[in-house]
């Protein structure tokens, strides 16, 4: 698979667009993919569109739905049973447009007061607990450790060890965006579990712990996140997952789609030496 046929857009990057305008902008951008959210202001995962008009702009103009993002908070033991109900929900908004990943978000809460122990083996129940919707519905849970210090799956070398512990290690595999990765410190890489890669970047000015969603940007050579290596690292293993563009900042979102257009055509130049 080359970069070309791999490459993904997250809504979070123009969530002002209705999907069929967002997979049309995908596609004039030669991507291959989109990502659907159901936490833009329009919760909405089809964002009140039709799944039919949905399906027809994908298949013709060829863009796949990777994800939908996300089962907020599914490591959370007290919500176990809300969160299956969700998760069925989220699961059948996908089977209307053939997405087949869910992503999951793990609790990212000061007040959570679990010790490591009891959230890597919470970590383990989540999986247990919704491997059988998953295996039913044929579908795989996309986990997507944050590397925020509070986060209580911070680094993606807990989230494959609860994969593996899980009994249902083939419908699990995990994020690596590159963002997390950066806020985490964690030097290793699993290209074979990555299911989904997610990148952004971050130019400096900030300290480490200051940085939030709202300074992830386009990746270009201001990059200090090392997008470029964390791509190389992932593709030189052996990784096959999609990339997606996932750049939360404002500054982004408010520009022009021309300028769009050109500014993701500058970095896929960048991030691929093309």
């Amino acid at each position: 698979m080359t970069h070309a046929n791999r490459l993904g857009l997250n809504r979070i990057i123009q969530p002002g667009l209705s999907i069929t305008e967002f997979i049309k902008f995908a596609a004039d951008c030669d991507f291959a993919g989109i990502e659907l959210r159901n936490d833009l202001e329009d919760s909405r995962v089809l964002g009140g569109e039709r799944a039919a008009d949905i399906i027809a702009v994908c298949h013709g103009l060829g863009i796949d739905i990777l994800t939908i993002n996300a089962l907020q908070r599914f490591n959370d033991p007290a919500l176990f049973e809300q969160k299956k109900e969700e998760l069925l929900l989220l699961m059948a908004e996908a089977e209307k447009v053939g997405c087949k990943n869910i992503v999951l978000c793990p609790v990212n809460d000061p007040k959570d007061a679990r010790g490591k122990e009891q959230q890597r083996e919470d970590l383990v129940q989540a999986l247990k607990t919704y491997g059988p919707l998953f295996e039913k519905k044929n579908m795989v849970g996309f986990i997507e450790p944050l590397g925020f210090p509070i986060c209580s799956v911070r680094y993606k070398q807990e989230a494959v060890a609860a994969i593996q512990n899980s009994g249902f290690d083939v419908l699990y595999r995990i994020v690596h965006d590159t963002f997390h990765h950066f806020l985490s410190e964690e030097k290793q890489v699993f290209p074979e579990w990555t299911g989904m890669v997610h990148i952004s970047g971050v130019y400096a000015g900030k300290k480490k712990d200051a940085i939030t969603d709202d300074d992830r940007v386009l990746v270009d050579a201001q990059d200090i996140m090392d997008n470029k290596n964390q791509i190389t690292r992932l593709l030189d293993g052996g990784c096959d997952a999609p990339i997606s563009f996932e750049p939360f900042s404002s500054s982004i979102q408010k520009l022009g789609l021309s300028e769009l257009k050109q500014k993701l055509t500058k970095s896929i130049h960048y991030i691929f030496n093309t």
